[in-house]
């Protein structure tokens, strides 16, 4: 179930157009936009007084009225800023009737829950103690607790209650003759045990084909035989300074001559 949201509190009041606000800061925002806003440009400014420099610097024009104001209240004559500068008597009169509207509204409210009361935690007298444990017996051998424990006349009044009494032992049962004895019957064979489960044989394997016959050896021949391939060679590189392409940018016919420049001979008489 969804909680109730409060009212707000509206503690602020516009005198332009009779509206309420939460606080003075929503009020001057909503003075700024639709009281004090430039009807030729989009400018908003702070009070009346400055929305009429502004027209008569900037627009060259004479203020005439607010907009949005309710009859009686579109002068410029009077500078309010949020509720300074709110006539008093108007003031007075929204103030009485703020209060008479919270007074209808306050029996409404829901009243807050009553307050758990508070555990007395004083500590017992030995008196109390003992009053309560025989309570507690009394209530664990089911008797009535309403009246208090009375001591028996010749027992001091500070003493305990005696025990309770033992109940009696309840009669012995009358004997009961034993069953016959029962007829000699064979026994029931014991259940042959099942025989276990014999696992499945695998497939035996196909016979193995016969082995082709060896190859006779080759002559003895009196040719040299052929001398085995070699692998090829490798590049053994020892400088550690400088690696392949710099020491062929080093040769002579890699290095770099600078040429002499070429005189200009364009307009020169041969």
């Amino acid at each position: 179930m969804a909680k109730k949201k409060k009212a707000p509190q509206l503690d602020a009041w516009c005198w332009y157009c009779d509206r309420e606000f939460e606080d003075e800061k929503v009020l001057i925002q909503h003075q700024k936009a639709r009281h004090f806003k430039c009807h030729l440009c989009p400018r908003r400014l702070n009070t009346a007084g400055g929305l009429a420099v502004h027209l008569g610097q900037v627009h060259k024009a004479e203020p005439t009225a607010l907009e949005n104001t309710l009859p009686g209240r579109s002068s410029f004559e009077i500078e309010i800023y949020g509720m300074v500068g709110v006539p008093d008597p108007d003031l007075r009169e929204w103030m009485a009737r703020k209060g008479a509207r919270q007074a209808q509204q306050q029996p409404q409210t829901q009243q807050p829950a009553p307050k758990r009361p508070k555990i007395d935690k004083t500590p017992l007298t030995a008196e109390q103690l003992r009053a309560q444990l025989e309570a507690h017996k009394a209530l664990m051998q089911g008797l009535a607790p309403s009246t208090p424990y009375a001591p028996p006349p010749g027992v001091a009044p500070g003493a305990p209650p005696p025990p309770p009494p033992v109940p009696a032992a309840p009669a012995p049962a009358p004997a009961v003759p034993p069953p016959p004895p029962p007829v000699d019957t064979p026994a029931p064979a014991p259940p042959a045990a099942a025989a276990p489960a014999r696992r499945p044989r695998r497939p035996r394997r196909p016979p193995a084909a016969p082995a082709a016959p060896a190859a006779p050896a080759a002559p003895p021949s009196d040719a040299p035989a052929a001398p085995a391939a070699k692998p090829p060679p490798r590049m053994a590189y020892t400088d550690l300074h400088l690696n392949p392409d710099e020491r062929r940018a080093q040769l002579r016919r890699y290095a770099y001559h600078e040429h002499a420049p070429r005189p200009h001979t364009i307009g020169v008489a041969e």
